[in-house]
């Protein structure tokens, strides 16, 4: 399966750049654990919105996480990158690696949903360098990056794992020197200027115009909101800043019910739509207004008694894996996890630590 996935991968020809610094594969490892740790605060905002288990959740993100920064893993693209004859990685191969990362554990995607979690995390990683003015901006936004994922479900592992990567990285990144920390840092960006996607987070926050460019708003304390913490969990961010401005601003509940023609006192009649309280209200707000990544599972009790044993394996959305047997009662789950991913992991590692 890996082996026929390696034969795939491409050089990188279609990128240049504005300057005429060459591309330096050395910005490998900065472009994938950027891009991986975006993915996982996607995957984080994913879980909890479609209401998965905490228990089960802990262990998607925490294996991510190993994986992704698994320490032979992080060394061999430093060590390939030094290489008279290195490459740069192309689009197609952080993808695909970024694929079989994110579902070495009890999550899978279907292809839409994959198209969409690229989207997220490569324009979102180009808006941070965009807002970024220096080299060291990199390394800023890259240990971010790391601190925000160390916060997702923490535990003494994954801090100790997360530390020795930063060290991993600060070492390398020091002894590239200053010229070659500032062609890894335009290589990142050229590497990002193939995507344009329009991302939805983006344009409602005045980030992004409807061309995919990306604008520098005119309200600078909220541009400066975001711009002073670039690498942190943007979705977490954004639902912070939502509350307090909710806490601020007590009537805005029904300024969205407005917006969404919700009347909430005039009684139902033929067509008219029901009485809706708060909660079915933000719901719809956010299934109308918010950046969804895939199609999100009806979170009632029926639909989440359900949504496990009904839902195909083509549909569209964030797929896991049944966790339930013919043979296994509902009071004892047994996670899959535990019987293959200590396996699937290790064939993603040795994969990838044998790349040089």
């Amino acid at each position: 399966m890996f082996s026929s996935r390696r034969s795939q991968f491409r050089t990188l020809s279609s990128f240049s750049m504005s300057t005429r610094q060459p591309l330096n594969p050395r910005a490998n490892v900065f472009i994938l654990v950027n891009l991986g740790c975006e993915a996982l605060y996607v995957i984080d905002q994913r879980l909890k919105a479609q209401q998965i288990a905490a228990d089960k959740s802990l262990q998607v993100i925490h294996d991510v996480t190993s994986v992704l920064l698994e320490p032979k893993f992080i060394e061999s693209l430093i060590n390939g990158s030094m290489h008279s004859n290195a490459q740069l990685l192309t689009a197609d191969h952080c993808k695909f690696m970024l694929n079989d990362i994110a579902t070495c554990s009890l999550m899978r995607l279907d292809e839409t949903s994959m198209e969409k979690l690229w989207n997220l995390m490569t324009m979102v990683y180009k808006w941070q360098l965009f807002v970024s003015r220096h080299q060291h901006h990199l390394l800023d936004i890259t240990f971010r990056h790391l601190d925000a994922i160390s916060r997702l479900y923490p535990d003494a592992k994954r801090h100790m794992l997360i530390d020795y990567t930063k060290n991993t990285l600060l070492d390398f990144w020091n002894a590239c020197g200053e010229e070659h920390q500032l062609s890894i840092y335009r290589t990142n960006k050229a590497w990002l200027e193939c995507f344009n996607t329009k991302i939805s987070l983006l344009i409602r926050l005045g980030f992004q115009a409807m061309d995919g460019s990306f604008l520098t708003p005119t309200d600078q304390s909220h541009y400066e909101d975001y711009a002073q913490c670039i690498g942190d969990n943007i979705y977490m961010k954004n639902n912070e800043l939502m509350q307090q401005q909710q806490q601020r601003e007590p009537n805005r509940i029904d300024q969205l019910a407005a917006q969404l023609s919700i009347n909430q006192t005039q009684p139902a009649t033929g067509e008219d739509l029901q009485p809706m309280d708060a909660g079915q209200v933000q719901k719809q707000f956010e299934q109308t207004f918010s950046n969804i990544l895939f199609a999100d599972m009806d979170n009632n009790a029926e639909g989440a008694a359900t949504s496990q044993t009904q839902r195909s394996p083509n549909a569209s959305g964030c797929e896991f894996v049944q966790l339930l047997t013919a043979s296994t009662k509902a009071d004892e789950v047994v996670p899959t996890a535990t019987r293959s991913t200590g396996v699937l992991n290790q064939q993603l590692i040795d994969l990838y630590s044998k790349m040089h």
